[in-house]
């Protein structure tokens, strides 16, 4: 069976903290199954261009190190429409971002999901930014990070129709 290529885009706000963890949790589990790896592409940036070229928080970088994340994130960029509409599924980590995501988005393909919406369904919860916390706020915000992580595989399995696939 040919399958096609799926592009996810997982934004925040600056795209040094939240946005670019999500991006390392997704490329890690997507590089462990078999049924993905090669299919999915996933990129972050974020709905404010501060940090654009910038690397990923360094205690960010951190909290991926102590759980065993190797991959690297992506530089800093910013989610303009021409970035939002060539994705076909944008995750993001708060009401705010879902609001100008959709003001900003054109596309009719692309599928907006609300992070925390894949844990606790039914519900609009945002993912803590932990930008002005410690250690422990990070580690936190990569804990909800990587339950939703596992959460949007199962995801990309059935947009791919990879289920019949052994991961």
């Amino acid at each position: 069976m040919a399958r096609g290529t799926l592009r996810v885009g997982v934004i925040c706000t600056g795209n040094i903290c939240r946005s670019p963890m999500a991006e390392v949790v997704l490329k890690h589990l997507v590089a462990r199954d078999s049924t993905l790896d090669g299919h999915v592409i996933v990129t972050s940036a974020g709905t404010a261009n501060w940090h654009v070229g910038d690397p990923m928080d360094s205690r960010a970088r951190a909290a991926l190190d102590r759980a065993g994340y190797r991959f690297a994130g992506s530089p800093a960029a910013f989610a303009d429409r021409r970035y939002l509409d060539a994705q076909d599924i944008v995750v993001v980590m708060t009401r705010e971002h879902l609001a100008e995501v959709k003001v900003r988005l054109r596309s009719d393909h692309t599928e907006v999901l609300l992070w925390r919406t894949l844990l606790d369904p039914g519900t609009e919860l945002d993912v803590a930014d932990p930008y002005y916390g410690d250690d422990q706020a990070f580690d936190e915000c990569l804990a909800v990070l990587s339950s939703g992580g596992q959460r949007l595989i199962e995801e990309f399995r059935q947009r791919l129709d990879a289920r019949s696939y052994e991961a």
